[in-house]
């Protein structure tokens, strides 16, 4: 009877979701039930004296992972959040409802665990079992240990390859180009810390070392000067990043250094090499956990993220941009996107010389994973969505040249997709394509004429190109002209066999463009020249040959006499 009497207790403190949905919970922490679901595994104050920040109370064993002086790690669970760090939940949001996410984040090392890995229940169950000082985050028994790690490439100084006074000046091309674009980092700490590393400690900053590579070879790539070891600073920072060793260790440097490889694979190599660094990227993101705003804030307090210029809003940066170059490469080359379980990371705040948040915004309208974006109103088809999505494309005015451009990138993308689905594209449709691919085109000489070579330049032209005989209209015909015209401009400013080829194939689909239609007028003029001839008849043989008849007609009888009956037989007209 006593046991019957305690169960009945335990039942009534369930946890806050398995209370909400009428479950049988185990009142562990985290429960049986949250954690076969995914649920956020909350409790009332009935099981503890203190309250968390959100004002729901933690359990015993949660507070002691907050709390405990001897443990660095957290447990972390938060609701999806929108661009403006709005709960999800309110109407008013325009974020993506996702499941609530629940890990374990070690802030001492930026690493970031599902509350399910393997890795993580030991954490867990010692947590449960009432430990102090439970264990740490470790891949236990991962294997058997048998053979050593990996051993550790030793990694030259980068003054080797690249001066110090070399390095500042590229790091000034790549802050004038791209860090409006990307914003990855603060300019005045960089120098800071790349004086520190040449004259100071600098054998032990190896990530930092990849960064600072990364932004020269970005640097040498964007300057009319190039460095003549570009090549050597891209495989010293590749090197850097694929040694198992440093990567035992993950911060953001690791995580901004990838960022600045896919963007230089972006720039220089096949669209496979940069996607598949992209999903690297976006893997290291979630591993370091900067998609969950908590996790942010945690980092962000420590105190050598002020020194590093890592706050909370750059680190949202690094994240939001990370995303967005990944789903835009994923999108362009219709590859599958990394979907994370939640996005807690709240959205970049604006900033007077960045255009950061606009790049995001623009990607945030393809259907991409995790996107808080969202149509006012459900489409009922694939082809209307993507008409809903290019208007609002459409409607998202940006300036920079580099935001036209990827704008252009997107309405082609969207063009290419209804294409495929070969059904019926309409007019308005067309005209918001050819509206954006020639803002696009104008855009892509601006840049060319200013030496920036961006990795979309080129290809956003070509595609508009591509696109414009596709549709096979007079009014896109019209436009043929200038996307030719400014492909070749490109082609001048970048004299390379990449630039040819695309050129020349530009001109060979034309060339079969205009055999089809010459093919088509052919037919047509066969059927001209097939008609019977016939003499023409005398005026007076096509006079007796029709019969002749009176025009004179009784309209009244022909109108009125089949109606009679119905208007009565007295009826008078």
């Amino acid at each position: 009877m006593p046991t019957t009497i305690s169960k009945r207790k335990r039942a009534r403190k369930a946890c806050i979701p398995c209370h909400q949905r009428k479950r049988k919970c185990d009142t562990e922490y985290p429960c049986g039930m949250c954690t076969s679901y995914d649920y956020d595994c909350r409790y009332t104050d009935e099981d503890t004296a203190g309250t968390a920040g959100d004002g729901v109370d933690d359990p015993p064993q949660a507070k002691r992972i907050a709390h405990s002086r001897r443990s660095r790690l957290t447990s972390r669970s938060h609701v999806e959040r929108g661009p403006h760090g709005t709960d999800s939940s309110s109407t008013n949001s325009p974020a993506v409802v996702a499941s609530p996410s629940t890990g374990i984040f070690d802030a001492h090392k930026s690493r970031y665990a599902g509350a399910s890995a393997a890795m993580a229940f030991p954490h867990i169950l010692g947590v449960a079992l009432g430990s102090d000082s439970p264990p740490k985050m470790r891949s236990f028994a991962y294997n058997f240990g048998i053979r050593p790690e990996e051993a550790s490439n030793t990694h030259g100084f980068l003054g080797n390859l690249i001066s110090f006074e070399d390095l500042g000046y590229f790091a000034g091309v790549y802050s004038t180009a791209l860090a409006p674009i990307g914003d990855l980092f603060d300019p005045r700490i960089f120098l800071d810390r790349c004086e520190d590393y040449y004259h100071g400690s600098g054998n032990t900053q190896v990530a930092f070392a990849a960064v600072a590579a990364g932004v020269a070879s970005l640097g040498s790539f964007l300057s009319p000067e190039r460095h003549p070891r570009e090549s050597d600073l891209v495989q010293y920072a590749k090197a850097i990043l694929d040694d198992p060793a440093s990567m035992r260790m993950h911060s953001i440097d690791h995580v901004v250094a990838w960022g600045l490889r896919v963007l230089y694979l972006r720039a220089t190599t096949r669209p496979n090499n940069a996607w598949i660094a992209s999903c690297t990227l976006m893997h290291l993101c979630e591993t370091v956990g900067l998609h969950e705003e908590g996790n942010i804030q945690k980092m962000a307090s420590t105190a050598y993220a002020a020194v590093l210029g890592y706050d909370a809003d750059r680190l949202r940066g690094i994240f939001w941009f990370a995303w967005a170059g990944h789903n835009m490469l994923s999108y362009e080359q219709d590859c599958s996107a990394v979907q994370f379980r939640a996005v807690t990371c709240q959205a970049i705040h604006p900033t007077p010389d960045s255009v950061a948040d606009q790049f995001v915004q623009l990607v945030q309208i393809i259907p991409a994973p995790n996107s808080p974006f969202q149509l006012e109103r459900q489409p009922s088809s694939p082809n209307e969505e993507l008409f809903e999505r290019l208007r609002a494309l459409d409607e998202f005015q940006v300036t920079h040249p580099f935001l036209v451009v990827t704008k252009a990138d997107i309405a082609l993308c969207f063009y290419r997709r209804a294409y495929q689905l070969k059904s019926w594209i309409p007019d308005d449709f067309i005209k918001l394509v050819i509206d954006i691919g020639n803002a696009g085109v104008e855009a892509a000489e601006q840049l060319a004429n200013h030496g920036r070579l961006f990795w979309n330049v080129i290809g956003s032209v070509f595609q508009y190109a591509c696109v414009l005989l596709a549709i096979d209209t007079p009014t896109a015909s019209v436009h043929i002209g200038t996307a030719f015209k400014g492909l070749e401009a490109l082609v001048k400013a970048a004299d390379t066999g990449l630039t040819r080829e695309a050129l020349s194939m530009a001109r060979h689909l034309l060339s079969l463009k205009m055999a089809k239609k010459r093919n088509e007028l052919a037919q047509l003029e066969a059927v001209e020249a097939s008609y019977e001839f016939f003499q023409p008849q005398p005026e007076s043989e096509a006079s007796n040959f029709a019969p002749d008849m009176s025009w004179e007609l009784d309209w009244d009888q022909f109108f009125v006499d089949p109606y009679l009956s119905m208007l009565g037989w007295d009826a008078q007209l």
